[in-house]
Order: structure tokens, then C-alpha cells, then sequence
């Protein structure tokens, strides 16, 4: 949520490996003073089948890409190259090491 167009009143991220990840960038002031504080209940694990869904679903969704789509301001191109970073570090099937 921007206020003046400069300095956000809230940013978003999640945990990654205990350290907090930013949804957006984000440029505060050195030595800012910030809070972090969780704001909803972590997720159970997926199973192989709700995963397997849930790429399926993408997977129609890309299908029905379409030349109007194509036509991004910087902006909202950036904001869905986040969504889908997170979605494959959210969904990603489990190596087989």
C-alpha cells in the first residue's frame, strides 16, 4: 500500500529458508525501522493430487493465452513474474534425490 507514491505504508512477503522474502521491491531508507509480523496460518503440504490439479489448472489457463494478454504495462508484467516465482517455489514437485 503506497501512501505518497514513494514510500509503502505495508509490504508482504513470506518466510523462505528463515528469512523474510518481499513479494514486491521494496526501497526503505537506511535505517528504517520496520515490523514484521505473520498475518495468517501457514498452509498444510499439498498431496501429489492437489498438486497434479492445481497444474492442470495452470496449464488451462496458459491454453487460453490470447494476443490481448500480451499487451502488459511494465508494471503488471513484473507484478506476474513475481505471482509465478512464488507459485513455483509454493508448488514446486519434490525432487527425487
Amino acid at each position: 500500500m503506497m501512501t505518497n507514491g514513494k514510500t509503502p505504508t505495508s509490504i508482504t512477503g513470506r518466510v523462505q529458508n528463515g528469512v523474510v522474502v518481499l513479494d514486491n521491491p521494496a526501497s526503505l531508507p537506511e535505517g528504517q525501522s520496520v515490523r514484521v509480523e505473520p498475518i495468517g496460518v501457514v498452509s498444510r503440504e499439498q498431496s501429489d493430487a492437489e498438486r497434479a490439479e492445481l497444474l492442470l489448472k495452470m496449464k488451462a489457463l496458459f491454453a487460453e493465452w490470447n494476443e490481448e494478454d500480451s499487451k502488459l504495462t511494465d508494471e503488471e508484467a513484473s507484478y506476474l513474474t513475481i505471482a509465478l516465482e512464488e507459485s513455483r517455489q509454493r508448488y514446486r514437485t519434490p525432487s527425487a534425490d
